[in-house]
């Protein structure tokens, strides 16, 4: 679905906005609204997945370190 020049595109077919019931203006608000909100939650995941991420490679490296400096003082 697109809108541009107040003309509304949906499934290839176009729309004058002033030719929709009041019904179908409002599932096009909702739609639009629904839309922002999975972009948004979208870019949120993707902040939490990098941070995720990092969090788990920080630990994964410091209990590598760890466990060389118990081999190191039980060898040495």
């Amino acid at each position: 679905m697109t809108e541009e020049n107040n003309v509304i595109n949906i499934a290839g077919t176009d729309y004058n906005p002033e030719d929709l019931t009041d019904q179908q203006k409002y599932w096009i608000a909702q739609i639009n609204d629904l839309q922002q909100k999975r972009q948004n939650s979208q870019f949120q995941l993707d902040q939490i997945n990098v941070s995720l991420d990092g969090f788990t490679n920080a630990l994964v490296e410091s209990l590598t370190v760890a466990n060389e400096e118990i081999k190191e003082k039980l060898n040495g």
